[in-house]
């Protein structure tokens, strides 16, 4: 019966669902501007075949360097918050363990991406559309009007990702494949801002499904993101997945918070199906999957057939043992 429970919440006919970090729409947006700075640099990418030039390679390495280091103090400041205004009390196993995982993700995630990086620039494909949003922060010299519309060319960037990723999350839980990978996110009892990781092909399937159209399909020119954008984006990802009485009310109309996130991770099967965006919550509006919790409503998370993996190894290997989560 448990195992029913988890294939109808996982890939229904009805509506599929689950959460992602933020982190990788701005790390699409911030990658193309390093290979369009450098194409202006006339710092040409060769194919392949032929050898990066060593500048390239280290500027790549330090953009990832960049990446890892400024996620840990995330985490780390939103396990304080979890400690201070707990919503659920969590044993630290599961937060060390989850950190174990955290960091094994990164350096899986840096490895995969930069070589995709690599592989990408090399190809050279322009996208179909240039899109200038500079106007936005240009109109007033008052600075307060240009960050705000600094603010508002970084806030519609994130919408067109959202978008792809809105829809790549559902096919997450419609698709038997998919799910089995998905799954092992889902499968977390103790869920917290450090307990809280993907398995790590799921960064590798978001190439197909949102990094390559994106940049097939845009290329967004901004005067610039403003800090306070990059702060959020940040830490938004941990943030919704954290177990602490903060949240940021009726903004999660807009930007999912923790309570709005853990609808899409409940057991309980009014909830199945709802709550797929993570860095936006516009598309889970527009398309009649949103699920805005009551004032009480803190739902246990899991799932009823498989665990939450104990070790690093499960972690890994889990998803790719033939029927184990179908």
């Amino acid at each position: 019966m448990g195992r029913l429970i988890a294939l109808e919440r996982g890939f229904s006919d009805h509506q599929p669902r689950c959460g992602h970090h933020a982190l990788n729409q701005f790390l699409i947006i911030k990658l193309k501007r390093h290979l369009s700075s450098a194409k202006e640099e006339h710092r040409p990418y060769r194919s392949m075949d032929s050898k990066l030039t060593m500048e390239n390679l280290l500027r790549l390495l330090e953009f990832m360097e960049e990446y890892t280091d400024r996620v840990l103090p995330v985490a780390l400041l939103l396990l304080a918050a979890e400690v201070i205004f707990p919503k659920s009390r969590y044993s630290y196993v599961s937060k060390l363990r989850g950190m174990i995982f955290c960091v094994t993700n990164i350096l899986i995630t840096k490895a995969s991406l930069t070589l995709f990086y690599w592989f990408w620039a090399g190809i050279g494909v322009k996208p179909l559309f240039a899109i200038d949003l500079t106007f936005l922060s240009r109109f007033s010299n008052a600075w307060p009007l240009h960050l705000l519309g600094a603010i508002a060319a970084s806030f519609l960037v994130l919408q067109v990702s959202e978008f792809f990723y809105y829809w790549f999350h559902r096919l997450q839980h419609s698709n038997r494949f998919f799910w089995r990978f998905h799954a092992e996110h889902h499968s977390l009892e103790e869920m917290s801002a450090f307990n809280s990781n993907h398995h790590f092909s799921e960064e590798i399937f978001r190439i197909p499904f949102l990094i390559i159209p994106v940049s097939l399909l845009f290329d967004f020119k901004q005067d610039y993101v403003p800090w306070i954008w990059v702060f959020f984006v940040r830490w938004q990802g941990y943030f919704e997945h954290s177990s602490t009485r903060l949240n940021l009310g009726w903004v999660r109309y807009i930007f999912p918070d923790n309570r709005f996130h853990r609808i899409h991770h409940s057991i309980e099967r009014r909830h199945f199906n709802r709550n797929f965006g993570s860095g936006s919550a516009i598309w889970d509006i527009l398309f009649g999957t949103a699920y805005y919790p009551k004032a009480q409503e803190w739902p246990d998370v899991g799932l009823p057939n498989i665990r939450e993996p104990q070790n690093l190894t499960e972690f890994l290997v889990r998803p790719f043992r033939r029927g184990r989560h179908s």
